[in-house]
C-alpha cells in the first residue's frame, strides 16, 4: 500500500537526506486525546483532491508554517505494527487502533484506499482516515516527492 506523509516545504532537503523520523503531532483537541510518536502518513491516491485534502488542512490549521511536500512510500512489513482509522479514534485509544500485519489492515481498512475506507456509511470519512508508522522512514523508500507551490511573501 501507498502512503504519503506531509511535510512543511523548508523540511524537503533535510527528508530527502536523513528520511522521515517519528515525532509527535503537536497540540491537541482535548485533555484526554493522545499524541502518538510516529511518522504521520494518509492512504496515497492518484486523485489529487484525495491526497491534497490532508495538506490543505495542515495550512489550514496553522498557516503560519507555508506550505507543505508529499513524501510517497509503500508500507513495509517492518513498519507493523502500527497505527491506523479514524484520527480522532486513533488519537482516544491507541490499543484499539493497533493494527499487527498487512493482512489485518486489508481487513480492517480495505486492500487499497477508496472514498469508503473508514466506513461504507459515510463516504467523506476517507477524510479523516490516517496511520501513524512508529518507526524511522529511510530516505531510499521514498519514492515520489509532490511539491506545493512556492510560498507567496507576505
Amino acid at each position: 500500500m501507498l502512503v504519503i506523509h506531509w511535510a512543511r516545504q523548508n523540511k524537503t532537503s533535510a527528508i530527502l537526506a536523513n528520511g522521515i523520523r517519528p515525532a509527535a503531532r503537536k497540540g491537541g483537541a482535548s485533555g484526554a486525546a493522545i499524541n502518538s510518536k510516529g511518522v504521520y502518513v494518509y492512504p496515497f491516491s492518484r486523485n489529487k483532491t484525495l491526497i491534497g485534502n490532508w495538506r490543505r488542512n495542515l495550512k489550514t490549521w496553522d498557516n503560519s508554517l507555508g506550505n507543505y511536500n508529499g513524501f510517497v512510500f509503500r508500507l513495509e512489513p517492518e513498519d507493523f505494527p502500527l497505527l491506523a482509522g479514524l484520527w480522532w479514534g486513533i488519537r482516544m485509544d491507541t490499543e484499539y487502533a493497533r493494527v499487527a500485519s498487512m493482512p489485518e489492515m486489508a481487513e480492517r481498512c480495505g486492500d487499497h484506499f477508496s472514498g469508503a475506507i473508514a466506513d461504507k456509511a459515510s463516504p467523506d470519512r476517507w477524510k479523516e482516515f490516517e496511520i501513524i508508522v512508529p518507526r524511522h522512514v529511510d530516505r531510499r523508500r521514498i519514492i515520489k516527492v509532490i511539491r506545493d507551490r512556492e510560498p507567496r511573501l507576505k
